[in-house]
């Protein structure tokens, strides 16, 4: 351990040793301080950096990680290649990456290092839009993913984007290369460039005071639409938002690179085909739990959130069982599946955690018209993925669709549409161009001089789900990506929906952005799923956004 050198690479190839020789995850950090105690240099080396803010802290840790190398792949234009499958460049080459479930930990060659590694900690957002650590996992007792943020750290990515007509070449890597460009989310309003940016880890949930929090083991907050998110979010302070385009950006950065696909779905599918309403079979009063036929539960999942509920209206003169209603959850509101078991030959009952709230199976009356009483699968709780066993995966299955999936730590396809906050789609003689706002505290319910047109006008889908085969790029708006050309199918290009109204029979009007895709968009759904069509101010079941840490930022680096 004499010649242990904490700054250079033999200190980082003994980090990864440590992590590749644990598969459970076990502390790596604890491993790493009993090594640094041992050479006295490196420990006063260390100590006089830990000894620092937790800012610090972080970085010093996340410089552990820094490489240098160039991580990169090629994508082929639709009309030289339909196939979504990329071409590793540069040191990206030869890697391998296989997303892990619960119970089987996959090979992942990026895990761990450069910009792909994710320092988890609790903290918060600065006033002056700077992140400011407070804890880190595995070295502060006080980290929790219950009581405080959680957010994933990462070394901010350095792009080389390159597209020409036989398509696109996407490298990003920890260092400043000629042609390279800081991502989005790292440039600060002055124009400086952070050295890491933050992801908050889960979609926005409300903590026990009701504001917006990256918390585990919550409802992430529904009903949200564009107009409301801007309070919503802002209520825990003006320099917080939704979910930025340079966020989603940063994570389809990372998945394409790693996954060397565009087809997101062929990794991990998310939540995105589990859409599932069941009617009672046998009535019962004073229960909790509700008996449904055995093939109908079959298709349910322990521990996943259902509502129980009637119908409260008609559409004609049948009973209106969307999930918008409030009637769907009168009995039982967004709550877990704890155990489903036989009750006879041909059903199945099953058990809700309703916190001990008691109801009944029995059919409601609307109009003379018996409404039953149904199950319906809801978007998961957040922190379902907490259990998987790397940075990339799903809880028992990544295709299924019937779970959530996490990239790199951060957890994502809950079973909602991801809203984007600092985006509008503007519709100007049947035109749809997207306008950005760097500026978080400028956010606004329509599109002012404090958004940026992007370059480029959006495909029209004319109401119905196209599959998209070419994103536009504009490199003064770099983070913000929408299909411009949708040719493809659910296997090829990027082999995910879009859909717009009519723009050739739209008046003048603006739109939000969700990406993703909800319980049930199926093969239509991905990373790169956009869903244009909702006007900002309605609200919808299966809309929620994350909290973002990037909502102050500038439109160009100045260096």
């Amino acid at each position: 351990m004499s010649n242990f050198d904490i700054s250079g690479a033999v200190f980082n190839d003994q980090l990864r040793m440590l992590e590749t020789t644990d598969p459970a995850h076990a502390d790596v950090f604890n491993a790493l301080f009993g090594q640094l105690i041992q050479n006295d240099v490196a420990l006063r080396d260390a100590a006089s950096i830990f000894a620092k803010n937790k800012n610090e802290q972080a970085l010093f840790l996340l410089n552990l990680r820094r490489t240098g190398k160039r991580y990169g792949v090629h994508f082929n234009a639709y009309n030289v290649s339909p196939a979504s499958e990329g071409t590793r460049l540069y040191d990206a080459v030869g890697k391998v990456a296989i997303p892990s479930t619960d119970t089987v930990r996959n090979r992942n060659d990026f895990e761990g290092e450069s910009v792909f590694y994710g320092l988890e900690v609790n903290g918060s957002v600065g006033t002056d839009g700077e992140f400011v650590v407070q804890y880190i996992k595995g070295i502060d007792n006080e980290f929790s993913r219950e009581d405080y943020d959680v957010y994933i750290l990462f070394l901010t990515q350095w792009i080389e984007l390159s597209i020409d007509a036989n398509g696109e070449n996407l490298v990003i890597s920890d260092e400043k290369f000629p042609g390279s460009f800081p991502e989005g989310a790292a440039i600060r309003p002055d124009g400086t460039v952070r050295p890491f940016v933050a992801m908050a880890k889960y979609m926005a949930a409300d903590n026990d005071d009701g504001v917006a929090s990256s918390i585990t083991g919550r409802n992430a907050a529904h009903n949200q639409s564009h107009n409301g998110m801007i309070t919503r979010f802002h209520n825990k302070g003006t320099q917080y938002c939704g979910t930025t385009a340079q966020d989603k950006s940063h994570m389809d950065n990372l998945f394409q690179v790693a996954f060397a696909t565009r087809n997101t779905q062929s990794v991990m599918a998310g939540c995105t085909s589990y859409y599932y309403q069941y009617a009672a079979t046998i009535q019962e009063s004073n229960v909790e739990r509700i008996i449904i036929s055995k093939s109908q539960a079959a298709n349910l999942v322990v521990g996943s959130v259902v509502s129980v509920g009637n119908a409260t209206s008609l559409t004609s003169g049948t009973p209106n069982i969307d999930r918008s209603y409030d009637g769907m959850h009168a009995k039982a509101n967004r709550v877990k599946i704890v155990s489903i078991e036989d009750y006879d030959g041909e059903n199945s009952i099953v058990n809700i955690d309703n916190g001990g709230q008691k109801f009944s199976t029995a059919p409601t009356v609307v109009d003379d018209v018996p409404c039953p009483t149904y199950i319906s699968t809801m978007p998961w709780m957040t922190g379902t993925c907490d259990n998987v066993l790397a940075s990339c995966g799903s809880p028992v299955s990544n295709t299924n669709g019937k779970y959530p999936c996490v990239l790199f730590g951060v957890e994502s396809f809950l079973g909602f549409y991801e809203l984007v906050a600092n985006v509008i789609m503007k519709i100007t003689n049947h035109v749809m161009i997207p306008y950005i706002c760097y500026d978080c505290t400028k956010l606004a319910t329509s599109v002012t001089s404090d958004y940026k047109a992007v370059g480029y006008s959006v495909a029209d889908t004319q109401e119905t789900w196209k599959y998209i085969s070419k994103l536009g790029y504009d490199p003064d708006n770099p983070c913000v990506r929408h299909g411009v050309e949708v040719e493809a199918t659910s296997s090829t290009g990027y082999a995910d929906g879009q859909y717009t109204n009519k723009l050739d029979q739209t008046a003048d009007a603006t739109r939000l952005w969700g990406f993703g895709g909800n319980l049930d968009y199926g093969s239509g759904a991905g990373r790169f799923c956009a869903y244009l069509t909702n006007a900002l101010s309605p609200a919808a079941w299966d809309y929620a956004a994350r909290l973002s840490a990037s909502g102050r930022c500038a439109q160009k680096a100045t260096a």
